[in-house]
Parts: structure tokens; sequence; C-alpha cells
């Protein structure tokens, strides 16, 4: 019985972080500052936050969450935008990303708590986001490869890097605080 009990504690337990992290991404996506066809936004922070606090399942169903709210109308993604439409426009494939790099850093923070690892994981997931997010944006934009690249990811290397840091270092001091 003791071990139904754990099990069951143990899935309202996910099911809540995962919320939170869903709600969280969601306060967090919208603020954006538009610097081109691409907006640096703290959206890959809720992402990095999420993998950094969750499973690897529980991660990417709480960033797909996210995904669908935004496609429902609530304005939770980058510059307060909404709809299915801007998940086939022009940064779709960088949303389309986030689900996977969750997963990715989630994984690898459940094999390492060593924060080398764990930034290669960061930088592992922020090269998912950069592949999907610049084909999905040539084959909507037209543009090749190198404009596309000074538009979609030179800018945003460091920054990116620099909210997978904090991100690690948050979920870490509440995994600490609550004990998880």
């Amino acid at each position: 019985m003791d071990k139904i009990q754990t099990t069951a504690n143990q899935k309202v337990k996910n099911i809540a972080l995962a919320g939170l992290c869903t709600a969280f991404m969601a306060v967090v996506a919208p603020l954006s500052i538009p610097i081109g066809p691409v907006s640096l936004t703290l959206s890959v922070f809720g992402v990095f936050f999420a993998g950094a606090m969750l499973a690897p399942g529980w991660a990417a169903a709480s960033i797909l969450a996210y995904i669908c709210i935004g496609a429902v109308g609530l304005p939770v993604f980058a510059n307060m935008a909404a709809g299915v439409q801007v998940l086939t426009g022009m940064t779709a494939g960088f949303l389309w990303a986030y689900p996977l790099m969750a997963a990715l850093l989630s994984a690898v923070c459940r094999v390492s708590s060593r924060l080398a690892l764990r930034l290669a994981g960061v930088l592992a997931a922020q090269l998912i986001c950069y592949a999907l997010g610049t084909a999905w944006f040539m084959f909507v934009s037209g543009m090749g490869l190198g404009a596309s690249l000074s538009v979609c990811v030179l800018p945003f290397i460091l920054p990116d890097f620099l909210k997978g840091l904090g991100a690690l270092a948050l979920a870490g001091t509440i995994r600490r605080r609550l004990q998880l």
C-alpha cells in the first residue's frame, strides 16, 4: 500500500511541478526585445528551467502545454503573440524545438549533478534550438544560411547560454529548498 501511495504522491508532485513550469513559461516568454525578425526573449530561460526542474517526459509535456496555451489564443508567445499562425510563422521552428530542448537538458540533469556536464547540456539544447529554428526560418523566409545565422543565431548564443546558467542556478536553489 505504501508503494502505491508513494507512486501517487510522486505523480501529483510531477503534475504540480509541470503545471508550475508551464505557468512560469507563459509569464516569462512574452517578455521580449525585438531586434529583428527574431526577438530576444526569456522563452529559452523558461525552457531551460523546466528542463532543470522536471524529468524528461514531464519537461517536454510542460513546454508542449505552453505551446497549446498559445495556440488556442492566449498571448504567451514572444511579443504577446498568440494563435496557430505563430506555430507556422518565421520563428515556429524555435518553438517546436523547445520540448526537445527541455527533455534533453532534463536527461543530462538526471545523469549528472556536475555543472560542466549540465552546461554542456545547455549548449546541446541551444544547438537543437538553433538548428530547427534556423532551418524553419530559412524555409519560410527564403533567406540563405549565412544571412539566417546572422539574425537567428549569432546575436543569441551568449544571452541564451547565460539564460541556461541562470535557469540551472534557479532550479538548483528551488530543488534544494523543496527537497526534490
